[in-house]
């Protein structure tokens, strides 16, 4: 099947022009060129250009959601379709279509991925709406409402999403309930004068009423018409006055939306309007109980008609529309099959495609197979390169202090003990000094009556300066370097004041005096420490000389005498420095 098609043929001189009217598709332009017009040998020659027209469904700015230019009508307790499509007529079923109460912007109803999603859905539209995806390739998006109530009479938003862009559509949805068919009865009689109630309930929204003669002429009621509103609902009540009047009325309720209006028709005789005897009164009873039956009954086959009527004028309309849509579909299915054999050929190179790309798969799950090997591999290797350089690294800290230490051991200076705290005995080469039974010593400014301490024979006001104490079985020791002027006697916060730059050993933890800052602890206690201060600089530094590593660096401004500071609980010694040349 071919698509319809209009085309206007435009003539230049020396060339042959088609405009298309609808131009999207594929195409195929023939040129039969006569027998003997301008080829040589003379024949028919037939030419061929294959081309295809396709909008740009990727440009957002094509797509536009539509719905009716007028409201949808809806009866209470049947179903109705919100109607809403696109333009042009291209498939829906992989963008996100959303059906949003407009008011409130809440969901009615949602498609998104392909399927419905009615997590997020209004509660009272639960399981009563259903997304019509029978025409859904052609740009159909509407939405079906079932069982409809009042509360759902208002706008509601057609939303559509495809990418980054959007659109949107507004329906109006209008409810009208149809009531039932009037009744009416006399209610009471006077002479000359009767009246006539009629009665109808359901109808919404708030209906016309009139009462009409035989003749077709309107009548006024007795009164204003009564309405009572029940669950949403209006009920009609109205009466009408006769005097001595006689003949066939009718009431007459019209639904202003449908455009329907329900009626019911009584006949009124004479009889009613005279004094007459008992009998006579019977007689008019029964008259009227078997004329009353008849009258509805010509009035319900003459509603039944006009009902059959308008029902046959309705079926006239829908099969007009139907024959529209039909050929609305016909198009589209001229459309669909063009598609079609755009996507056989698509499916064959996406076969192809995929065969291409299966071997590739397979070649690069070879590649990433080696490849995984080799990264395990490489692992393996990373993580002893990394131990190597750790030890490499704890080798070069090692080295470099070792070579601070020797660089601090060509500043050695022979240091000699002087006088000390009468408990403390000075060995003879005042190189060791040991605790004792306490002397009785003359008093000497230079001599330490508290502290268990004793100073270095050298005093240093520059240079550098480096010498090494023997410390092993020793729990308890304070070595570095003092103030020459620091208090000697008694005790109390100045004895303890600035003038000291020492570490101490005491109860197996290391901390700076008189800071008293925590070292980090050692795994054992050194048999040796050496001290080294470089008066201009500023510093004084102790080593650990099991390992030649650094102890704790001092950092101060020197401007006073400093000498060799001793305390400790054994027998400390001053050794010799090895020589490194």
């Amino acid at each position: 099947m071919f698509p319809r098609l209009s085309l206007r043929r435009l003539h230049t001189r020396g060339n042959k022009q088609t405009r298309l009217l609808y131009p999207e598709g594929y195409w195929r332009c023939i040129f039969l060129n006569p027998p003997g017009e301008w080829l040589s040998p003379p024949f028919p020659a037939l030419f061929f250009v294959d081309f295809s027209l396709l909008p740009d469904y990727n440009a957002a700015e094509h797509f536009k959601v539509n719905g009716p230019d007028q409201p949808v009508i809806a009866i209470l307790g049947e179903d109705v379709v919100l109607p809403c499509h696109f333009f042009p007529a291209i498939s829906a079923e992989h963008m996100q279509v959303s059906w949003l109460q407009t008011s409130t912007n809440f969901i009615v109803h949602q498609y998104k991925n392909g399927m419905d999603q009615n997590q997020d859905q209004m509660p009272k539209y639960r399981d009563r709406t259903e997304f019509i995806k029978y025409y859904i390739s052609c740009g159909s998006v509407s939405l079906r409402i079932r069982n409809i109530g009042l509360s759902d009479e208002g706008q509601y938003t057609c939303y559509f999403q495809f990418d980054t862009y959007y659109d949107k559509a507004t329906v109006e949805l209008k409810v009208a309930g149809l009531g039932n068919v009037p009744s009416i009865s006399v209610n009471d009689h006077q002479d000359r004068e009767i009246s006539v109630l009629c009665e109808s309930a359901g109808w919404y929204p708030e209906p016309e009423v009139t009462w009409r003669h035989e003749d077709g002429q309107s009548l006024t009621p007795a009164s204003e018409t009564e309405t009572e509103e029940h669950n949403g609902l209006f009920n009609i009540k109205t009466s009408l006055l006769r005097t001595n009047q006689h003949g066939r009325i009718s009431c007459h309720i019209r639904n202003i939306i449908l455009n329907q209006e329900r009626e019911s028709a009584i006949s009124i005789s004479a009889v009613f309007y005279q004094r007459v005897s008992r009998w006579m009164a019977s007689l008019t009873l029964i008259l009227v109980s078997v004329i009353i039956p008849c009258g509805l009954l010509v009035v319900l086959a003459v509603y039944h008609l006009k009902k059959e009527r308008k029902e046959k004028a309705k079926l006239s309309a829908d099969n007009e529309k139907l024959t529209a849509d039909n050929e609305k579909l016909l198009d589209s299915t001229a459309k669909l099959t063009a598609n079609n054999a755009k996507l056989t050929a698509d499916n064959g190179k996406l076969s192809a495609d995929i065969e291409m790309l299966t071997a590739d798969k397979n070649t690069l799950s070879s590649k990433n197979e080696k490849l995984m090997t080799d990264n395990a591999k490489l692992t393996t290797d990373n993580g002893k390169h990394s131990a190597d350089i750790e030890m490499l690294t704890a080798d070069k800290k090692s080295l470099r202090t070792e070579l601070e230490w020797r660089r601090c051991c060509s500043y050695a200076v022979d240091v000699t003990l002087e006088t000390a705290h009468p408990i403390l005995l000075v060995s003879e080469d005042r190189k060791s000094v040991r605790g004792g039974t306490k002397q009785n010593l003359p008093d000497n400014p230079e001599r330490f009556d508290i502290r268990h301490a004793v100073l270095g024979c050298q005093s240093f006001t520059s240079g550098r300066h480096y010498w090494e104490v023997q410390v092993e079985d020793t729990s308890f020791w304070m070595l570095g370097v003092c103030k020459d002027s620091v208090k000697r006697k008694g005790g109390g916060n100045a004895y303890l004041g600035d003038g000291y730059w020492t570490v101490k050993l005491c109860n197996s933890e290391y901390s700076t005096f008189p800071s008293l800052q925590i070292l980090p602890s050692l795994r054992e206690r050194p048999q040796a420490v050496g001290i080294f201060l470089d008066y201009e600089a500023g510093q004084v530094s102790l080593y650990n000389l099991n390992d030649k590593s650094l102890l704790h660096t001092f950092t101060s401004t020197f401007t006073e005498t400093l000498r060799p500071f001793f305390s400790t609980d054994t027998t400390p010694r001053i050794r010799p420095v090895a020589s490194w040349e």
